[in-house]
Formats: structure tokens, C-alpha cells, sequence
């Protein structure tokens, strides 16, 4: 596989032989395949740094041929750019869903097409100079709405894979734009607000934002733990996030760092809608009601129209405080049609005493209900 290489899918020919020359002319490595097939086994065995493919095609189609990339080890991580004359929604939706990254109808201008090609190439970790392997998992924890507790499940689980895994380099960014708490749950005197934090590198031009730079701005907890902390001041207080300080920011972690999980809020703007697309897994986090799955299934639509789909998305269940029947996780899974990770249990006395003493709960009760939980997520992190 090369960083230009690209796979095209049609079984018409003329349109293969049209897609293929232009984007040879801007010096593209161009793969074809006329079938579904044949397309699974190129992909396989040449592993090209995108796929465009057709949906219509007589043999296997564009669904089921994105459904088994994503499903196969070797081709899992392949951007997927759906190039295809169906155009309605229930199409694009069921594009997405099956594992495409993007989704594109014809006919279209040649600008566009090379455009959305530029920038799904950005998903793959070989444009940027490095081997997928060499690069470490981003792993996103975003909520439903405010106030859940993904920021403590986040930490926690941070720290409880450092524990499992000491050799691993683990880190975590709070990527918040204001009123961040992990600081205040690590025990850090003022919230970390201090010269470190990411805060402070939204204030670098792109040209001065290195590895050397950011690595300032990381604290270092006494579990081994990295953190790239946000500032406790109100939202539009700090700096403004972009999405080119995102991309640059989750290169240079994941090229240094073996797990980079970040804890978002729950907004989809430009800055974290980036992040997003960076990310191995997007965890999202949901309780056991009927507004937050009501939520919880407009965040996950808002995904799929991002081209974040099913393969990348999966639940993890917060029951914040005990509640007599609470929609079951059989109930949940149905209704949001993902996986479930794990179930975290009410503990609110545990709660109160990590947040009063600055303690993470997986430290002062590591034999806990509570802490086997995160274990499990930590697992399953592990062995994706």
C-alpha cells in the first residue's frame, strides 16, 4: 500500500476509466475492480489508502461490499468513499450504516469529487508519514447531553488502562472549550489553571505548534497517566477551537501515544466533528430513560450523516443513582441499534468521596463493582 493509492470500484467501465485518469493526473496510484468480488480481494491484498465504490453492481453490492471491509482485519480502517447515482436518503443512510465514511452522487464536478477524495485520505495514518501500526487508537467518549458523568467514566477508564497496561503510553485530553473538571478530579490545586493545558495551545499559530510545544502542556499524574487538561473557566472565556488545531493536536498524540482517549462534549461543532473522524471508536454515553435514548438516537443519526457509523460507534450505559425499572440493556441495544460495552453502576457515595477528596473512584476502590466495570470497557478498548 502506498499513501496515494486509491481503489475503484464500477462495474462500468467508462466511469472507471474516467474517475481513474483524472485522479492519475493529479498523481494518485489507481487500483480498479468491476465487481464486488473482486474489490473484497484487491482490497485485501493491496490495502490502498481509500476506496471509492459504486453501489449498483450485479455480483455483490456497495452495502455488502463496504459491510465485509469493515468486518475483515486487514481492511477495517480503509476510508470508504461511496460514489454512487442513488441519491435518496434511506440510500445514504444505509451507505453509512454499512461502513462507509463518506457518501458522494453522480454526476458531480470533478473538484468536489478530488475534495472529498483529499480529505478522507486524511483519515488514513500513512498521508501523514507514519505506519498505521506506529500510530496509537483515539478513542472518544461523547455524551448524550451534559451532566452524565463522561468526564469521570473518561478518566477513570484513562487510568485503569495505565494500571492494566503500565507499558502502554496512555493519554487523555479533555477536549473541552470551557468549565472542565478533570483537573478537579485529579486533586489539582485551582483546576490546573496554570501555563499548561490546551487552552493555552489554541493560542499557537499552526506553524509553532510541535511536538515539543504540546509536550509542555501535558500534566503528568503519579499513576503514569498523561493528561492534556481543558481550563475551568466558562465556554468563549479561552481561546477558539479549530478543527485544524484538533487534526494537528491528535497527529502528533497518536504518533507518540499507544491510546489517546479524549473526553468531548455533547456538540458537534467543526472542531469536534474532526476529532470525531480521527477516532478508532466513538463511545456513546447514554442512561436508562426515555429522554436520553431519545437523545442518544439523534446523536447517533447526526453520526451517520458525519459518515461515522456502526462500525464505529458503540454504548456504554451510565446509571447515575439506582431507579426501579429502568429501560433494560436488551431494550437500549434494539432501540439504538449498537453494541453495548458495559453497564456502569450507581455508586453515589463513592461519587461524592472522589469529587470531595480529588480522587478518581478506580484508585480508591479498585476492588469495586464500579471499577470491575471500567475494566471490562478497558477490555474491550484493548482487544479492538
Amino acid at each position: 500500500m502506498t499513501s496515494r493509492s486509491i481503489l475503484i470500484v464500477d462495474d462500468d467501465v467508462d466511469a472507471l476509466k474516467l474517475v481513474g485518469l483524472m485522479l492519475e493526473r493529479l498523481g494518485y496510484d489507481i487500483l480498479a475492480a468491476a465487481s464486488g468480488q473482486q474489490a473484497v480481494q484487491k482490497a485485501i491484498e493491496a490495502q490502498p489508502a481509500l476506496i471509492i465504490l459504486d453501489v449498483m453492481m450485479p455480483d455483490m453490492d456497495g452495502y455488502e461490499v463496504a459491510a465485509r471491509l469493515r468486518s475483515h482485519p486487514a481492511t477495517e480502517t480503509i476510508p470508504i468513499l461511496m460514489f454512487t447515482a442513488k441519491a435518496s436518503v434511506s440510500d445514504r443512510v444505509a451507505g453509512i450504516q454499512a461502513g462507509a465514511n463518506d457518501y458522494l452522487t453522480k454526476p458531480v464536478q470533478p473538484r468536489e469529487l478530488v475534495a472529498r477524495v483529499e480529505s478522507l485520505l486524511q483519515l488514513q495514518p500513512a498521508v501523514s508519514g507514519g505506519d498505521p501500526e506506529d500510530r496509537g487508537s483515539i478513542i472518544g467518549f461523547l455524551p448524550t447531553k451534559g451532566g452524565l458523568g463522561t468526564t469521570t467514566l473518561t478518566l477513570n477508564t484513562a487510568l485503569e488502562l495505565k494500571h492494566m497496561h503500565a507499558d502502554a503510553r496512555t493519554i487523555v485530553v479533555e477536549l473541552q472549550e470551557g468549565n472542565a473538571t478533570m483537573a478537579l478530579q485529579l486533586g489539582q490545586a485551582g483546576g490546573g489553571e496554570d501555563s499548561t493545558g490546551l487552552h493555552h495551545l489554541l493560542d499557537y499559530p499552526l506553524s509553532y505548534l510541535t511536538k515539543e510545544s504540546l509536550e509542555r502542556h501535558i500534566t503528568r499524574h503519579a499513576s503514569g497517566l498523561r493528561a492534556l487538561l481543558g481550563t475551568t473557566r466558562p465556554a468563549g472565556a479561552a481561546g477558539e477551537m479549530s478543527k485544524e488545531h484538533v487534526r494537528t493536536i491528535l497527529r502528533y498524540l497518536s504518533s507518540d501515544y499507544d491510546y489517546v482517549l479524549l473526553d468531548l462534549p455533547a456538540r458537534l461543532s467543526e472542531a469536534h466533528k474532526e476529532a470525531l473522524r480521527l477516532c478508532r471508536w466513538i463511545i456513546v454515553t447514554v442512561e436508562p430513560n426515555r429522554i436520553s435514548l431519545e437523545l442518544a438516537s439523534a446523536m447517533l443519526a447526526a453520526l451517520d450523516e458525519l459518515g461515522l457509523g456502526q462500525h464505529k460507534t458503540r454504548i456504554v450505559l451510565l446509571q447515575r443513582i439506582p431507579v426501579a425499572g429502568a429501560v433494560s440493556r436488551h431494550m437500549i441495544e434494539q432501540t439504538l441499534h449498537r453494541k453495548m460495552l458495559t453497564t456502569i453502576p450507581p455508586v453515589p457515595d463513592l461519587a461524592y468521596e472522589s469529587v470531595s477528596n480529588g480522587r478518581p473512584i478506580v484508585e480508591m476502590q479498585p476492588q469495586s463493582l464500579w471499577t470491575q466495570q471500567i475494566r471490562r470497557l478497558v477490555q474491550a478498548i484493548v482487544e479492538s
